[in-house]
């Protein structure tokens, strides 16, 4: 009889201290009402909705029958085991600051369970401000360092086409913080040249010695992050300021050009991950240097062994190459091919300074001896690419643009719910029917309309390529198994401008309208960099891995200004709640971090 009235009391001290949530949530569970509150590591807000509701009964649970049913437990040890995992103890932290960070800044924060969506670094509101102030200022190219050969080249052949010749963010930014001052080869001898007006014989043999070895002498790296958004001409945010520096210490007679005409060199090395991107920032910079006399060339897998020993033999200001063959014609020659090259950008760090090519990249970087300036240049910095940044460049110089990580305002946004009617979550057909609206709409009249479709995996383009194909639209699939001939006859039309549609006797037995259409299937190998002037709309028939890839793919149309849409595809089962709100988010401007 003892025993059973201290169980009472035990039972009813427990349930008085419940009722006055002296209790921590994790220390007992409500069998009575089936939610099971702490069971380990769970979804946290699953678990909070559980206690909540579990309260929300216990009002109409009879304290007597509530006792003596034994509905309130101590937890076991494998509770106590489960709510001590590590695991557990990790999404609590996720979760306290996904709402600390939501509650603080204007920009999308990735929730806990938004996979790859949250992989990208947090860029302060307070830090992007004062930017906009900056690039208020400088609204033309005239109020910018540079050599007016280098402008007038630019606003001749590089913006010939638009008719606002105005630099963007990241152009400005980038600009007015490298070219600030001379190169550092310019600045030695600005500083050790000068004679004296009484100078000594000693001082004057000093001088010579001087000068003669100062092509040899070691200056301080320079190092620069630029980071801006897809399309905001971040190719010419660098290459001006190179073509600009490379031009200067010519028509200075620079130390670091005093030896070079007696044997070949290689002055700068622009690096790329794929062939494409060799042959789009070749032709702009042949292009602008026609008009500067600078040499350039190109180096990528596609490259012949003749043209590649050819350039080992040449004298080249400007190299653009991928890390594998150029690091196969480094390891080739006796000498060092880049023993005086001073300069180095890496476009699409991000991608080049992960695990696919890091090793490659970084022998590259160490292979200068006298090295005065490397620029990393990016669309997004996730957070692996800003780690290593911070540890191997403590120093460098990061040059953010106001919107990085966002998906430009001209870009409409929309997702389409593949699970309802009439798809009945069937993906192929809501394709066909938004590729038939496309078709049917009234969007760029006169004018052939290009669409791309992104799919995450290569092996999905051969078969989708053929749907299309059957349904009578105008499609084709390019992956990393084509040549580089076949992706550049079949990038072709994607690339150039949009041609006029002057006669069109095809019809499209599906629509009943004239085919217009044209359709390119692909991976990931071209949403990194391509410039695809025709491309007006984007389809992302796979939910892209993260806020990364959706970054880069999105980022293919609407570029220098021009208007754009991108429409996602979503079955039941990817359709998360995160997922649904994604199209609000990106088409208030905020960013995917």
């Amino acid at each position: 009889m003892v025993s059973f009235l201290n169980e009472i009391c035990f039972r009813c001290r427990i349930a008085n201290e419940i009722f006055s949530n002296r209790v921590p949530v994790t220390t007992i569970s409500w069998q009575s009402t089936r939610g099971y509150v702490g069971r380990g590591p769970r979804n946290s807000f699953s678990k909070q909705k559980k206690y909540e509701k579990s309260k929300k009964l216990m009002k109409y649970t009879k304290p007597a029958r509530m006792l003596l049913s034994k509905s309130v437990i101590a937890p076991s040890d494998a509770q106590r085991s489960r709510w001590s995992h590590d695991d557990f103890r990790r999404q609590k932290s996720i979760v306290k600051e996904f709402k600390e960070r939501q509650g603080t800044t204007p920009y999308l924060v990735g929730p806990p369970n938004a996979g790859g969506f949250s992989v990208l670094k947090n860029i302060n509101y307070e830090d992007r401000l004062p930017l906009n102030a900056t690039v208020a200022r400088l609204s033309s190219f005239e109020s910018l360092r540079l050599l007016p050969v280098v402008r007038n080249a630019l606003y001749g052949r590089a913006l010939r086409q638009l008719d606002e010749k105005r630099p963007t963010a990241i152009q400005a930014l980038a600009i007015k913080r490298i070219m600030r001052l001379p190169p550092p080869t310019i600045r030695l001898a600005q500083q050790g040249l000068l004679a004296k007006e009484d100078e000594t014989d000693e001082e004057y043999y000093e001088r010579r010695r001087y000068r003669k070895n100062l092509h040899k002498m070691k200056v301080k790296l320079k190092s620069y992050l630029l980071a801006a958004e897809t399309g905001s001409g971040k190719t010419l945010a660098y290459l001006l300021p190179l073509v600009s520096m490379l031009k200067e210490e010519e028509l200075q007679n620079a130390p670091a050009v005093w030896e070079l005409p007696e044997r070949p060199y290689i002055r700068s090395v622009i690096l790329v991950p794929t062939a494409e991107l060799v042959h789009q920032i070749l032709a702009v910079v042949k292009d602008m240097c026609h008009d500067i006399k600078l040499a350039s060339a190109g180096l990528s897998q596609e490259t012949t062994m003749g043209i590649a020993n050819n350039i080992r033999k040449k004298q080249i200001d400007i190299l653009v190459a991928t890390p594998v063959p150029l690091l196969k014609l480094l390891h080739r020659t006796d000498w060092n091919v880049l023993e005086d090259c001073r300069k180095i950008v890496v476009d699409e760090a991000d991608s080049l300074m992960d695990r696919s090519f890091k090793k490659e990249t970084q022998e590259i970087l160490d292979a200068p001896q006298r090295l005065e300036t490397l620029v990393f240049c990016s669309a997004t910095i996730p957070k692996t690419f800003d780690r290593t940044l911070a540890q191997k460049y403590p120093s460098m110089e990061r040059i953010i643009a106001p919107h990085l990580h966002q998906v430009p305002r001209r870009i409409t946004f929309s997702t389409v719910d593949t699970a309802a009617r009439p798809f009945f979550n069937d993906k192929r057909k809501a394709l066909a029917e938004t590729l038939y609206n496309l078709d049917r709409s009234d969007t760029d009249p006169g004018k052939f309309k290009r669409i791309v479709i992104f799919v995450n995996h290569r092996e999905s383009v051969p078969g989708l390529v053929q749907y299309l194909n059957h349904l009578k639209f105008h499609a084709v699939g390019v992956t990393r198994d084509n040549s580089l001939e076949e992706r550049s006859s079949l990038m072709r039309e994607f690339i150039r401008p949009t041609p006029c549609l002057e006669e069109v006797n095809d019809v499209n037995v599906v629509t009943g309208a004239a085919k217009t259409l044209r359709v390119l299937v692909t991976t990931d190998i071209f949403s990194r960099g391509i410039d695809m002037q025709s491309v007006r709309t984007i389809i992302l028939y796979d939910v892209p891995f993260s806020s990364i890839d959706l970054i880069h793919r999105a980022g293919r149309t609407g570029r220098m200004g021009r208007r754009g849409r991108v429409i996602l595809l979503a079955t039941k089962g990817e359709l998360k709640p995160w997922l649904r709100g994604l199209a609000t988010t990106i088409n208030r401007g905020y960013a995917l971090v």
